[in-house]
C-alpha cells in the first residue's frame, strides 16, 4: 500500500489568498472559514500544483489575484507542498507569473505572456520532468478518485464508473450464473460459444426479420387471391368452344375464297367464252372460207387473250388480297394505338394514398411506424397491380405486333408478284396487238360480217353477259367485306377464350404459391417461438447475472450500494450505474452528508483496490455531523460564519490563522 500524506501546503497570491500555510504534519486537518474566505481555493491549489486543474476538473480557471475586478500585474502565483510518500519526503513547487520585456528604444516594458516554473525538492525542473515525477507517484485520474469524495459520483461518466466497479470487484462468469439458476442449463448449447449480448443481437435481428416476413406473407397471399378470377374456369369447355370458333373461321375463310373464285362468275365467264366462240363461228360463216391463215391468227389471238384473262385474274386476286390484308393491318394499328394509349394512361398513374392517422375504433393516433407501414404496403399493392397491367398490355401489344409482321410479310410477297404479272400481261398484250395487226391486214379482203343481224344479235348477247359478270363481281366484294368482318370478330373471341385459359394457368400457379407461403408462414411461426424462448433464457441469464453482480459489488462497500441495470418498459434491461444510499439514488434526493459519507466509503474501497492511500479533501464538511471512518488523511473544509479569516485545526495543534 503506497501511503501519501500531506505535510505542508503553502499558497501565495492564489485565487485571492495572499498567503496561507497549512502545516498538517501528516495529520487530519479542519479548515474553518466563512463563505468566500478561500476554503475551496485550498483544494483548487492542491490540485493545480499536481495536475494544473481545479476541484471541478477545469484547466481553464483563473488563479490571479483581483483588485476591483481587475488582475494585479507583476505578482508571482505560487503553490508549494511537502509530502511524504511511504515516509520519504517530497517537495513540489509551482510558480505562475507574467513575462514583461522592454523593446529597444521603448520607455517601458510590454507584457508578452505567462510562464510557469517548476521545482522538485527545491531543484528547478522542466514541465515534462515535473509531470513525469507526479505521474510516477500516482496517475491523475486515480488520485482524483482517492482525494475527492464527490468526484466518482459527480464528475466521472456513468459508463466509466461502471467499468471501475467491475474492475474493482470482478465480473461474474457464465459458469457462476448457470450454477445460480438451474433454469439456464440449456443456454450453453444455444449460445454455441457466442457471448450473451452477441447472441441477443443476432436473435433480435432475426426476430425483426421474421416479424417483417410474417407481416408480408398475408399480404402476398391476399394479393394472389385477389389476382385469381372469381368464377371457376372450365378449361375443357373453353377448349371445345375454341375449336368451334376455329371451325367457323375456317368455314368463313373458305366462303371468302369461293366468292373470290365464285362459280357464278366462272359460269358466266364460260358462257362469255362460248358466245365469243359462236360470234367467231358466225363471222367465219359470213366471211370467206379462203382465209385459213386468218383463222389461225384468230385462234392464236383468242388463246393469248385467254392467257391475258387468266393473268389478269391472278393480278386482280393478288391486289384484292393485298387490300384485305391492309385492312387487317389497319385494324391492328388501331388496336395497337388503343393499347399504347392504355399503356401511357396506366404508366402515368401515380400512387395516391390518404393516410389514416387515427384508429377507427378508439380514435387515438396510430403509431407513426404503423402509418408508414400501411402507406408502404398500399404503395406496394398499387405498384404490383400497375406492373401486372402494364405487362398484360405489353404482351397483348406484342401479339398484335407479331400478327402485323406476318401480314406485312404476306403483303410484301404479294406486291412482289405485281411487277411480274404486269410484265407478263404487257408482253401478251403486245403479242395480241401484233396478231391483231396481222389479222386486220388479212381482213382487208374479207367480207365485213358486222353488218349482219345474226352477228349483231350475238354481240348484244356477249355485252349482256359481260354486264352480268361485272354485277356479280361488285356483289362479291360486298359479301367478302361482310364475311371478313365476321372472321375478325371470331378471331377476337378466340383471343378472349385463350386469355381465359391463360388466367386459369395463372390461378393454378397462384394456388401453388399460396400453399408454399402458408407452409413458410408455419415454419416462421415455429422459429419465432424458439427465438422467444431463447430471448427469455438470455434475459433470465442477464437478470441472474445482475443479481449476482450487484450482490458481489455491494459486498465491497459499507454504505454505498450500486444499481447496475434498469428494467425498461418492454421488460428488457438497460445498463446504468446509479449509486444509492439506503435506497435513495445519489442523483436525486440524497443529502450532502450522505453524499460525502458515501463518497468516503467508495474512496476506502478504491484505496484498497489501487493500493494507494492519499489525503481526502472534504468540502462543505459542516453538512456532516459524523464523517465516515477512513484511514486516509482527512482535510475538512468547514463553513463557519464567525471565522472571517481561515482558521485551521489539527489533531496536534488547536488552530492556525491565515495571514
Amino acid at each position: 500500500m503506497k501511503n501519501i500524506k500531506l505535510t505542508n501546503l503553502t499558497l501565495k497570491n492564489f485565487k485571492g489568498i495572499k498567503s496561507l500555510e497549512l502545516d498538517a504534519s501528516g495529520n487530519d486537518l479542519k479548515v474553518y472559514g466563512d463563505n468566500a474566505t478561500g476554503k475551496t481555493s485550498i483544494f483548487d491549489g492542491f490540485l493545480w500544483l499536481l495536475f494544473n486543474k481545479d476541484s471541478n476538473n477545469r484547466s481553464d480557471f483563473s488563479i490571479k489575484t483581483l483588485d476591483s475586478g481587475k488582475e494585479i500585474n507583476n505578482l508571482e502565483h505560487e503553490v508549494s507542498a511537502l509530502f511524504t510518500v511511504d515516509g520519504v519526503p517530497l517537495s513540489l513547487r509551482k510558480v505562475y507569473q507574467e513575462e514583461w520585456k522592454k523593446k529597444r528604444g521603448a520607455p517601458i516594458a510590454e507584457f508578452t505572456g505567462h510562464k510557469t516554473d517548476y521545482a522538485i525538492d527545491g531543484v528547478p525542473v522542466k514541465k515534462k520532468e515535473y509531470e513525469e515525477k507526479v505521474g510516477s507517484i500516482v496517475k491523475e485520474e486515480v488520485f482524483k478518485l482517492l482525494t475527492n469524495p464527490l468526484y466518482f459520483n459527480e464528475q466521472v461518466k456513468w459508463q466509466d464508473r461502471r467499468e471501475t466497479l467491475l474492475e474493482v470487484c470482478g465480473d461474474v462468469e457464465l459458469e457462476d450464473v448457470l450454477a445460480f439458476n438451474n433454469e439456464l442449463k440449456e443456454l450453453p448449447a444455444i449460445l454455441k460459444g457466442r457471448a450473451i449480448e452477441d447472441h441477443r443481437k443476432m436473435i433480435a435481428a432475426r426476430k425483426t426479420e421474421i416479424n417483417k416476413e410474417l407481416e408480408r406473407i398475408p399480404v402476398r397471399i391476399d394479393e394472389l387471391n385477389n389476382s385469381m378470377p372469381e368464377d371457376t374456369i372450365n378449361v375443357s369447355s373453353i377448349e371445345v368452344e375454341i375449336a368451334e370458333v376455329e371451325k367457323e373461321i375456317d368455314a368463313s375463310s373458305a366462303q371468302i375464297n369461293n366468292i373470290k373464285n365464285g362459280s357464278a362468275i366462272t359460269a358466266k365467264q364460260n358462257d362469255l367464252r362460248q358466245l365469243e366462240m359462236d360470234l367467231e363461228s358466225i363471222k367465219r360463216e359470213l366471211e370467206s372460207d379462203a382465209t385459213e391463215q386468218g383463222y389461225k391468227v384468230q385462234a392464236r389471238i383468242q388463246e393469248e387473250q385467254s392467257n391475258i384473262s387468266i393473268m389478269q385474274r391472278k393480278a386482280d386476286d393478288a391486289k384484292h388480297q393485298v387490300a384485305i390484308l391492309q385492312k387487317d393491318v389497319q385494324r391492328l394499328d388501331e388496336k395497337m394505338s388503343e393499347l399504347r394509349d392504355q399503356y401511357y394512361k396506366e404508366e402515368a398513374l401515380t400512387f395516391e394514398h390518404t393516410e389514416e392517422c387515427e384508429c377507427p375504433t378508439c380514435g387515438q393516433s396510430l403509431p407513426e411506424e404503423e402509418v408508414i407501414a400501411a402507406r408502404v404496403e398500399a404503395e406496394k399493392r398499387f405498384n404490383i397491380k400497375k406492373s401486372n397491367e402494364l405487362e398484360r398490355i405489353n404482351l397483348t401489344g406484342k401479339t398484335f405486333k407479331d400478327d402485323k409482321g406476318r401480314l406485312l410479310e404476306k403483303i410484301e410477297q404479294l406486291e412482289k408478284q405485281t411487277p411480274a404479272h404486269a410484265e407478263e400481261i404487257q408482253a401478251k398484250e403486245k403479242l395480241v396487238k401484233k396478231l391483231n395487226d396481222e389479222l386486220n391486214q388479212l381482213r382487208g379482203s374479207i367480207q365485213d360480217a358486222r353488218q349482219d343481224a345474226k352477228y349483231t344479235d350475238k354481240q348484244q348477247e356477249i355485252q349482256k353477259v359481260k354486264d352480268e359478270i361485272e354485277s356479280l363481281k361488285s356483289s362479291a366484294d360486298e359479301a367478302v367485306s361482310a364475311i371478313e368482318k365476321e372472321v375478325a370478330e371470331l378471331k377476337d373471341k378466340r383471343s378472349e377464350l385463350n386469355a381465359r385459359i391463360a388466367q386459369h394457368s395463372q390461378a393454378e400457379a397462384s394456388k401453388k404459391r399460396i400453399v408454399e407461403l402458408e407452409g413458410q408462414q408455419a415454419e416462421l411461426a415455429k422459429e419465432f417461438e424458439n427465438i422467444e424462448k431463447e430471448l427469455y433464457l438470455t434475459e433470465s441469464f442477464i437478470r441472474s447475472k445482475v443479481e449476482l453482480l450487484e450482490s458481489k459489488i455491494n459486498s465491497k462497500f459499507k454504505y454505498a450500494r450500486f444499481k447496475l441495470f434498469e428494467t425498461q418498459i418492454n421488460g428488457g434491461l438497460k445498463e446504468v450505474c446509479e449509486t444509492t444510499y439506503e435506497g435513495v439514488p445519489y442523483s436525486s434526493g440524497l443529502n450532502n452528508a450522505a453524499r460525502i459519507n458515501v463518497g468516503i466509503d467508495i474512496i476506502n474501497t478504491l484505496t484498497e483496490h489501487f493500493g494507494i492511500r492519499a489525503p481526502i479533501f472534504v468540502d462543505n464538511a459542516e453538512a456532516v455531523t459524523r464523517i465516515a471512518d477512513t484511514d486516509s488523511q482527512l482535510i475538512s473544509l468547514v463553513v463557519s460564519e464567525k471565522d472571517k479569516q481561515l482558521r485551521i485545526e489539527s489533531q496536534s495543534e488547536d488552530m492556525k490563522e491565515a495571514i
